[in-house]
């Protein structure tokens, strides 16, 4: 007897038993459905929640590595302008090598009071994890490399070339830059032509900067 229920199908069933099916099938699907959408939708709110979050956090990192460059900044000033005064004196009196030793501290002492760091090329050290973290580098604007995006780069753009195109410095020009981190992800990187520069489109590089001169 068993034998020949397992055989029976859904199209042997009568109508009635049919429609008793259909109709609960069809209940199971739209309570589905509607928990799917309501998933979907609480999914999406979490990321944008997220990523005002993370937006909020960089911009207030930025703010705080910049508040601290601000008060540094007249504080170092002062001190290396009076090694180079220095330095200038020794080269009057002839003393070349103590005046090579005063500027091999200067540019010593920039790096270790300020954090300025030489340029590295690309930013492809950092990670998304670095997301709002703030770097001095001392950058000579060049033309002749890639970069994608505007205003914000891929991190495997050519930080001088990045640098000629946002205007933080010209072309062969030295000068000092603050690099912002960002998150790339969900970011699309629009190019464009600038200050003698083209950089190019790209989307979802995952991590990103932004620069301005310090």
């Amino acid at each position: 007897m068993s034998d020949e229920a397992d055989l029976i199908g859904l199209d042997d069933l009568p109508d009635d038993a049919r429609a008793v099916v259909d109709a609960a099938e069809r209940s199971v699907a739209e309570v589905r459905e509607r928990a799917d959408r309501e998933s979907a939708a609480i999914r999406a709110a979490a990321d944008r929640e997220c990523e005002s979050v993370r937006a909020r956090a960089e911009s207030e990192l930025a703010a705080v590595q910049q508040a601290a460059t601000r008060e540094l900044a007249p504080l170092v000033r002062g001190l290396l302008d009076q090694l180079r005064e220095l330095q200038q004196k020794y080269v009057r009196e002839g003393l070349l090598d103590e005046a090579l030793a005063i500027r091999a501290r200067v540019r010593q002492l920039r790096g270790d009071l300020l954090g300025v760091r030489p340029d590295p090329g690309t930013l492809t050290e950092f990670s998304a994890a670095d997301a709002g973290r703030t770097v001095l580098f001392e950058v000579v604007g060049r033309t002749d490399g890639s970069a994608w995006g505007t205003d914000v780069y891929t991190a495997d753009s050519r930080l001088a070339v990045a640098a000629v195109h946002a205007g933080a410095v010209r072309e062969g020009e030295r000068g000092l830059v603050r690099v912002t981190i960002a998150d790339g992800a969900d970011r699309n990187y629009a190019g464009t032509d600038r200050n003698g520069v083209v950089t190019f489109d790209y989307a979802n590089y995952p991590v990103a900067f932004r620069l301005e001169r310090v």
